[in-house]
């Protein structure tokens, strides 16, 4: 999920789905949504791991998961943002979530094939919002859902959800980059706009009665 492995599995005559989500990326992309079948599954591996060598791509993380045919399953990775609250009882620390997070509902076909709702949710850490009893945090969600139909064993790609950094650094001279309208001459402005989108790859697979998770 959001970089990584998430697995699902289910079972429905006598089957379960297994959902690795192959290695999600971060990196520059412009995919909304692609399939691949299981032959295209182990070469786009292959792209994957030279995309990370070559810097083009991160891997966040690999998480797995099995859940029965029909049952939803949720991934989440994130962290818990602390926050304090006054009242008449005292001062009360509380926490709010920014996680990446992907839900599933994987449905076995009677030809194997898998049919899989998908939604991923990306939160990220907003403006500080100053109250009477303090700042709380506010969390900036962007989220994707769509219904997919996809082979046993291939791979689901779901971009769309993007980020934006805007960074500005003016290197200077000590002292001479400092003087009033001269000081210009002795330093420079850099503006970097770096824009990034989120990639989650889902590798669905049906497992036997065995559950084997290879």
């Amino acid at each position: 999920m959001g970089g990584g492995r998430g697995s699902i599995g289910g079972s429905a005559g006598g089957g379960q789905v297994n959902l690795p989500g192959t290695p999600g990326l971060i990196g520059t992309g412009v995919v909304t949504a692609m399939l691949f079948n299981s032959s295209a599954t182990k070469i786009l591996g292959l792209e994957l791991q030279a995309s990370q060598l070559n810097g083009i791509a991160k891997n966040i993380a690999s998480p797995r998961v099995v859940t029965a045919n029909g049952i939803e399953a949720i991934i989440e990775q994130g962290v818990q943002i602390p926050y304090q609250t006054v009242s008449l009882q005292g001062t009360n620390v509380l926490f709010k979530k920014a996680i990446l997070s992907l839900t599933v509902t994987p449905q076995i076909t009677p030809d194997d094939n898998i049919n899989m709702k998908v939604e991923v949710t990306q939160d990220s850490v907003g403006e500080i919002i100053n109250t009477t009893t303090g700042g709380v945090p506010s969390i900036n969600t962007k989220k994707i859902s769509t219904q997919v139909l996809i082979d046993n064993g291939g791979t689901v790609v779901i971009g769309g959800v993007y980020t934006q950094d805007e960074l500005r650094t003016t290197p200077k001279v000590p002292l001479l980059g400092d003087i009033p309208i001269l000081g210009w001459l002795f330093k420079n402005q850099t503006d970097t706009n770096n824009k990034r989108e989120l990639l989650v790859f889902i590798s669905p697979k049906i497992l036997s009665d065995s559950l084997n998770l290879r």
